[in-house]
């Protein structure tokens, strides 16, 4: 995937949010991804994704408003959540122990 910045140029402060996420399919297998920004100045968030449906590389915006943040494929038109960082954690722990 491609983003339209270089990540290694960012300076503290440019984003209010800013998250690169793995995501899994029906068959909870991590088939997709997602990087999803939103600059200081901005109403909307950015996203790049690749749906872990349809395989289908995108990019879009979008007006984040509760969580858990949800973004719709514009391929399949499947609405993907993006999981809490502490929830997928704690279902990971369990897995291994």
């Amino acid at each position: 995937m491609k983003l339209p910045f270089d990540l290694r140029e960012i300076k503290r402060g440019d984003f209010s949010y800013l998250t690169r996420r793995k995501l899994k399919n029906a068959s909870d297998e991590e088939t997709g991804e997602i990087v999803l920004w939103k600059w200081k100045e901005k109403e909307a968030s950015e996203y790049v994704l690749r749906c872990p449906f349809c395989q289908t590389e995108q990019q879009g915006e979008v007006t984040l408003v509760k969580r858990p943040y949800r973004v719709r494929c514009t391929s399949c038109n499947r609405s993907i959540i993006l999981p809490k960082l502490l929830s997928q954690a704690k279902k990971e722990a369990k897995k291994r122990g």
